[in-house]
């Protein structure tokens, strides 16, 4: 998708200048960092804690959970540099319609890269094992298995993490290892191991398929010892010079460290690959080799999750975010170490949340970081705007925060040891969740908390040095009516988890250069380019009938109308057919406002008989070992809660891309929130769906399949408010 070059507007996005306030460092002034327009990674599918990443010919990929009860998680590439995005199935090719991604899965995902752009998938299976995938085409054929294979014969498994050795041509080698690479790394929580939270399990792969274990210093048989690295849940950095793993993580007196804080575990890999850790005995585990980050005199160490990032010079940053009962000490910190002194000597911590409730970032949670240039990272959080524990139905409102962090470097590019200087800004244009953010894992069910989140979200960034934050924006609201008894939400909660990146559009970037690009202006519609309707979603043929190449908003005093440019509208039964399995095609446009997310649309059958409609979305919900939420976005027909409204659908004669067909959609704006000139309808997108059926009779047991819309082609987003 192409968008239309305008105006940047700098201000778009509040930003706070953070340092005297917090840390005692000098202030900063403004930097003008900006977001564009947030984009919907799916307008169908939703899951918590999306990932993100970014393949070295700048394709974007997104994936995440759909939760153990589908036993199934969602992979998505990018057609057009991250603004419309489609299904990637790592089974072998399914039917279209009838169930996109194949188990085991379900859970806890992460995806990464080697330097070719080969991606490495991985996705957890009912804590019992990891399925893992790669693709080298973007998402086109995917080769699949499952460590160990048939699930079996390994402890339990939790938060698996991937990082790659693929050191580039010319880069020094200070490594013992000295065969093939890429060499591909896995960690996950070894949940019946010793130590904090079960310590973490490596193992490692050639061709990102076939594991085979990657931890050293195993105790000797038949003494009855455990041993597994400490690091559980701590997002993995790597050293492309010495093939060095590094974890974080937080650790108490209690289990063994000497202070509660934050510690760093080193693996050194051998001629094998195989690694050896700081904490390893021969004969067991000695917390006290660990590297000491910080201490932690405010609160618990860290919570969901400790994470490392490595920049260009080697500099590992970290980030954490305090677990304490006064919810004010609940902030987020952030150290860095340079390769010079082996990652041994830390800055002190910085304090990058601001702790105020005036700008809403009083309580964090879910801290992450990706570090750039030498020095240089972006933090990112979720903040809320009252001083209450993150787990409390308070009325909380929720906000993603980021702070660019800049440390003084040498000449060499590492840290001299001076304080960084810390830029704040709140990314979200409007607060992405509401009310309690659960962090009792699994027992909120229990305490019937929300945990529609699961537990993070992510950054990476672009060639230029950009942020793109994926989150999840559940302010819709959304609950399926009457799928819990009552519908008190008591184990079912509101709030679809829509897949929302933000993407930097102004403001220093983490290489050290402005970033420019669209603003979050509002406009009167976006145009997409020609020929990326496609079947199969990646890799396959254009279909003109799907082939959406702009939208288009209008408002008058009584009606909202939607204009869609298609290429090619004259024959929906040949259209229907590109698709086996599709009996209906479906052209709609979505957006919020307020808290809301309306829609209109056309569908059409193989007859040519096009109806017209709009509404209110609806969620279809489903649920997993942490209750349930909405899974699926829905926009019903007017049998189903939609409302009847008029449009039209025009050709020329000779229908093209260049001389398309129009969809005019009528909509009375009573049955769309009545919007005005003052309301602003965010993240407006078109997208065009094949479906089995109709949006609204889609069931229960549909949505656990996954025989849900498939979208073949979109146009996204852009903010709209009548002139």
């Amino acid at each position: 998708m192409v968008r239309p070059k305008f105006a940047l507007a700098v201000g778009s996005a509040l930003v706070v200048a953070a340092g005297a306030s917090i840390s005692g460092l000098p202030a900063v002034a403004a930097p003008g960092i900006a977001f564009s327009t947030p984009t919907v990674v799916d307008p169908i599918h939703t899951n918590g804690e999306p990932d993100i990443g970014i393949d070295p010919q700048g394709r974007v990929f997104v994936s995440g959970p759909t939760g153990t009860g589908t036993q199934r998680s969602t992979w998505f590439g990018s057609v057009d540099k991250g603004q419309t995005f489609r299904v990637i199935s790592p089974g072998p090719p399914p039917s279209a319609l009838a169930g996109l991604i194949d188990p085991p899965g379900g859970g806890d995902t992460d995806i990464n890269f080697d330097r070719s752009g080969k991606q490495y998938f991985t996705d957890l299976y009912a804590l019992t094992c990891n399925r893992t995938a790669t693709t080298t085409d973007g998402g086109a054929t995917v080769n699949q298995s499952v460590y160990p294979a048939g699930c079996a014969g390994v402890p339990g498994a939790d938060r698996p993490w991937l990082a790659v050795y693929d050191p580039a041509p010319g880069t020094p080698h200070q490594s013992a290892y000295a065969g093939p690479t890429p060499l591909i790394y896995q960690a996950y929580n070894n949940i019946v191991g010793p130590g904090p939270n079960g310590g973490t399990q490596w193992i490692m792969s050639l061709d990102g398929l076939n594991y085979v274990n990657a931890t050293g210093d195993e105790v000797p048989p038949g003494t009855g010892a455990v041993y597994s690295p400490f690091g559980p849940d701590g997002y993995p950095a790597i050293d492309q010079v010495t093939g060095k793993v590094f974890q974080a993580a937080g650790c108490k007196t209690s289990n063994g460290c000497t202070s509660n804080g934050i510690y760093l575990n080193i693996g050194t890999p051998d001629a094998t690959g195989t690694l050896h850790f700081l904490d390893a005995t021969g004969s067991g585990q000695d917390l006290t080799k660990l590297i000491k980050i910080a201490d932690t005199p405010t609160g618990s160490p860290d919570t969901l999750f400790s994470v490392l990032s490595m920049d260009s010079a080697r500099n590992l940053h970290v980030v954490w975010c305090i677990s304490a009962s006064d919810w004010t000490k609940r902030q987020v910190f952030v150290s860095g170490a340079s390769a010079s002194s082996g990652w041994s000597t830390w800055t002190p911590p910085v304090q990058v949340s601001d702790a105020s409730t005036g700008t809403g970032d009083a309580v964090n949670v879910f801290p992450w970081i990706k570090a750039g240039g030498p020095g240089r990272a972006d933090a990112v959080w979720y903040g809320s705007d009252k001083s209450v524990d993150p787990s409390s139905q308070s009325g909380q409102k929720w906000n993603v925060f980021m702070s660019q962090v800049v440390y003084p470097t040498n000449a060499t590019g590492g840290l001299t040891g001076a304080a960084p200087s810390t830029r704040l800004v709140k990314v979200t244009p409007h607060p992405m969740h509401y009310n309690d953010i659960c962090l009792q894992g699994t027992g909120c069910i229990e305490s019937q908390g929300n945990r529609n989140l699961a537990d993070f979200f992510d950054i990476t960034i672009d060639a230029r040095g950009a942020a793109e934050i994926v989150y999840d924006d559940t302010s819709n609201g959304l609950v399926q009516p009457g799928f819990t008894p009552d519908n008190q939400q008591l184990v079912d909660h509101a709030g679809a988890g829509v897949i929302t990146i933000a993407q930097q559009s102004a403001g220093p970037g983490l290489f050290g250069t402005n970033i420019s690009g669209p603003s979050n202006s509002p406009l009167t519609g976006l145009s997409d380019v020609s020929g990326d309707a496609l079947y199969p979603v990646i890799g396959g043929l254009n279909v003109p009938g799907m082939d959406i190449l702009s939208s288009q908003l209008s408002l008058s005093s009584r009606t909202l109308t939607i204009t869609a440019k298609v290429a090619d509208l004259t024959n929906p039964a040949l259209t229907i057919a590109r698709v086996p399995g599709a009996a209906f095609v479906q052209y709609v446009t979505r957006w919020q406002m307020g808290n809301t997310i309306y829609y209109a649309a056309m569908e059409n059958t193989a007859l040519n008989q096009p109806t017209f409609f709009a509404g209110k979305a609806q969620s279809v919900d489903l649920c997993s070992v942490s209750a349930c939420f909405p899974h699926v976005i829905t926009y019903p027909e007017p049998a189903f809660g939609g409302s009847a409204e008029t449009g039209s659908v025009s050709c020329p004669a000779s229908p093209s891309a260049s001389n398309p067909c129009t969809v005019t959609i009528t909509v009375k704006v009573a049955d769309v929130g009545s919007p005005t000139g003052s309301n602003l309808l965010e993240e407006v997108g078109g997208y065009a769906f094949a479906s089995a059926h109709q949006q609204g009779a889609l069931t229960n047991a549909q949505a656990e399949a996954d025989n849900v819309p498939l979208e073949i082609d979109g146009v996204c987003c852009y903010n709209f408010r009548a002139k």
